[in-house]
C-alpha cells in the first residue's frame, strides 16, 4: 500500500504535522485532504506536489508514523511519468514549474558528465591498499573547491592511499520523481566503486550519506566522524565565539553525525548556542526536496523561520544548506572552521550558477594534477 492510501485510511487529523510544517499549514487543514486529491488526480496541482521539502519532520512528529512527504514523492513520480509521455495539462502552474524541473534535470546531466566527474582509486600503502575513497558530492565542490582539496589531503594523511571520486549521488533526480534516472546514476557510481575495489566511502555531504546507506551495503563514514576519531589538523581557535548549529534534515536519525559536528565545533573553542529545533526535530533550510521549484515564496518562509532561530553565526555541515542560509544570515560550513580562519571569510554568500560549475571544473583539473 502506498503512503497516499495509508494516510487516507489511518490519519486521525491530530494536527501535529500541520502545527510543525509551514508547507502543510499553507496547503491544507489535514494531510488526509491532500491525500484524497492526489488519489483522485495527482496531476491537478504541480506547484503543491513540488513545494514539499521532503525533510521528514512530519513523520517524526506523527504518532502514527505516517509520512506525507512520501505521498508527495508518489505524486511527483506520476507527474514525471506524464512529463515523459507529454501528457500534461497546459495550465499556468505547469508552465511555471516545468522549466525549473528541466533545470534540475540539466544539473544532473552536467554533474555526471565527463567534464565534472573524476575517479582516482585507492593507492597501495605499506604494501596493502586501504580501499577507501573520498566522495565529496556535488554541492560541496561547488561551494569551495579549496575545502575539498584540504579535506582530501587530511584524509590521505590519516588514511594513506585514500582515493577520490567526483560525481553526484543522484538524489536530485529522485526528489524530482525521476526514479529511472536516479537508479541509473546510482548504479553507475556503484560500478565505479566496484571497478576501483572500494570498500569504504568517506563523505562530506549528508544527503550522499543517506543515499548510500539506504541503497547499498558499502561501509559509509562522514569526514566529521572520522575527524573526531583520528584528530584534527592544526586549526584557528574560535576564541569562545558564539555559533548556532543548523542540523541538516538527512541527519535527523543519525545522532553520531550530529554529535561529531558538535564535538568539532566545541574542540575548536566555539560556544554553541543551540537552536530550539534541532537534532531529530530540526527544521529544513527551505531548499530540500527541490521545493524551490514549486512554491519559491514558501521555501523562503522556511529559510526565514530557520534563520530566526539562530543566536549567532550559523554553522552547518551541508553546503546546500549553507548556501540557502547565507541569503539571510552569516553562515559557514563546519569545515570552514577547521581549515580556514572564519573571521577572514566574513559572510560568504551563495555562488551564482556559473561560479558553481567553474568551481567544480577547477577542482577536477586540480585533483588530476595532484600526485
Amino acid at each position: 500500500m502506498g503512503e497516499t492510501e495509508k494516510i487516507i485510511e489511518a490519519c486521525d487529523d491530530c494536527g501535529a504535522c500541520i502545527k510543525n510544517c509551514i508547507f502543510l499549514g499553507h496547503y491544507c487543514k489535514t494531510p488526509r485532504d491532500l491525500a484524497g486529491k492526489f488519489r483522485q488526480n495527482p496531476l491537478q496541482d504541480i506547484e503543491m506536489a513540488y513545494s514539499c521539502t521532503l525533510c521528514g519532520l512530519c513523520r517524526r512528529v506523527c504518532h502514527l508514523n505516517l509520512y506525507p512527504g512520501d505521498m508527495y514523492l508518489e505524486a511527483r513520480r506520476k507527474i514525471f511519468m506524464a512529463v515523459q509521455a507529454k501528457a500534461l495539462p497546459g495550465d499556468s502552474g505547469y508552465r511555471a514549474v516545468l522549466p525549473k524541473l528541466k533545470a534540475v534535470g540539466s544539473h544532473q546531466t552536467f554533474s555526471t558528465s565527463r567534464v565534472f566527474t573524476l575517479s582516482k582509486g585507492p593507492a597501495a600503502g605499506n604494501g596493502a591498499a586501504p580501499k577507501t575513497v573520498f566522495f565529496p558530492g556535488c554541492a560541496f565542490p561547488a561551494y569551495s573547491p579549496g575545502l575539498v582539496v584540504d579535506s582530501y589531503r587530511y584524509l590521505r594523511e590519516k588514511i594513506p592511499g585514500t582515493g577520490i571520486v567526483l560525481n553526484c549521488c543522484g538524489k536530485p533526480s529522485r526528489d524530482m520523481g525521476d526514479e529511472e534516472r536516479f537508479q541509473a546514476i546510482f548504479r553507475n557510481t556503484m560500478e565505479v566503486f566496484s571497478r576501483l575495489g572500494v570498500e569504504e566511502v568517506v563523505v562530506a555531504c549528508i544527503n550522499c550519506h543517506k543515499v548510500f546507506v539506504e541503497n547499498s551495503s558499502m561501509k559509509i563514514r562522514t569526514i566529521y566522524e572520522l575527524m573526531t576519531a583520528k584528530g584534527f589538523p592544526v586549526s584557528v581557535s574560535g576564541q569562545g565565539r558564539k555559533v548556532s548549529i543548523h542540523d541538516v534534515c538527512p541527519a535527523r536519525y543519525t545522532p553520531g553525525i550530529r554529535s561529531a559536528v558538535r564535538e568539532i565545533v566545541t574542540r575548536l573553542d566555539y560556544k554553541i548556542a543551540e537552536m530550539p529545533f534541532r537534532n531529530e526535530v530540526t527544521n529544513c533550510c527551505g531548499a530540500g526536496g527541490c521545493a524551490p521549484c514549486g512554491n519559491a515564496g514558501l521555501s523562503d518562509r522556511h529559510s526565514q523561520k530557520r534563520v530566526a532561530q539562530a543566536k549567532g553565526r550559523v554553522v552547518t555541515y551541508c553546503a546546500h544548506c549553507r548556501e540557502r542560509i547565507s541569503s539571510y544570515a552569516s553562515s559557514l560550513h563546519v569545515l570552514d572552521l577547521v581549515f580556514r580562519d572564519p573571521e577572514k571569510l566574513h559572510n560568504r554568500k551563495y555562488n551564482k550558477s556559473w561560479k558553481n560549475w567553474l568551481n567544480r571544473w577547477y577542482l577536477k583539473n586540480r585533483l588530476q594534477l595532484m600526485s
